[in-house]
């Protein structure tokens, strides 16, 4: 693949690259900062990108897969975590992006998107810490305007939080979006001829893990109501 190829499949892709890259930001905020609304998790990251490009069955399938695999994250304080929100938001844009170029070839696809998406979550977890250390430094600043009742200075430092957020959704989707294209469309090329025969199992292994992890979360003898009543829901909903 040649400059002018990566250059020319970005001009072609640009608008919906900065859709995405900007509900990246909003993604980032949902995920602690702002409005928590769960739309930050895996599986509704997918369908949101699968809707902004065209493809919501592509955006949802790889969606359930992500989500699987990160159930057993928790953004709680310092811990050093990977960020499942941006990673799999790039994680998604990629596969649906790609699946256009290689239809013929979704596991192979799956395969590849998630090597790339799992450190780069990874990438992304550190780009929190390093964001909430930066918060910190405001910190002091927030005390004296709480000491001078100066709502003002307050707001614009509540403000400035929420754009570092904000900012980092964009910047590190942007980033993610940029090397999963350029890195995977010629890895894609590079093993066209490689059969998706046995690659379906990666699937069954990653839906094996994931219920595991909800076993493991979500089965004990007070959480069993409520998983009881989530699957019952899921199963109804798969019906409708």
């Amino acid at each position: 693949m040649t400059f002018d190829d990566i250059w020319l499949l970005f001009i072609f892709m640009q608008t919906e690259l900065i859709l995405v890259a900007l509900l990246g930001g909003v993604l980032a905020l949902d995920n602690t900062e702002a409005f928590q609304t769960m739309l930050s998790q895996p599986l509704l990251v997918g369908p949101a990108v699968g809707l902004l490009l065209s493809d919501l069955e592509g955006g949802l399938r790889i969606g359930v897969l992500l989500q699987l695999a990160y159930l057993w994250v928790m953004p709680i304080g310092t811990a050093d975590l990977p960020d499942p929100t941006v990673g799999s938001l790039v994680g998604c844009a990629g596969y649906v992006l790609l699946n256009r170029l290689f239809p013929d070839k979704p596991y192979l696809l799956l395969f590849l998107v998630l090597l790339f998406t799992i450190p780069f979550s990874q990438l992304c977890g550190w780009g929190l810490i390093q964001q909430r250390r930066l918060n910190q430094r405001l910190l002091p600043r927030a005390d004296v305007c709480a000491e001078k009742a100066d709502t003002r200075g307050l707001s614009w430092l509540l403000l400035w939080g929420l754009g570092l957020s904000f900012l980092r959704g964009v910047v590190f989707s942007v980033l993610g979006l940029v090397c999963i294209l350029v890195l995977l469309k010629p890895l894609m090329d590079l093993f066209n001829p490689v059969t998706d025969l046995h690659l379906p199992n990666l699937q069954t292994a990653l839906w094996g893990w994931g219920m595991g992890t909800m076993i493991y979360l979500f089965g004990r003898k007070g959480h069993l109501p409520w998983s009881a009543c989530g699957v019952l829901l899921g199963i109804i909903l798969l019906l409708i």
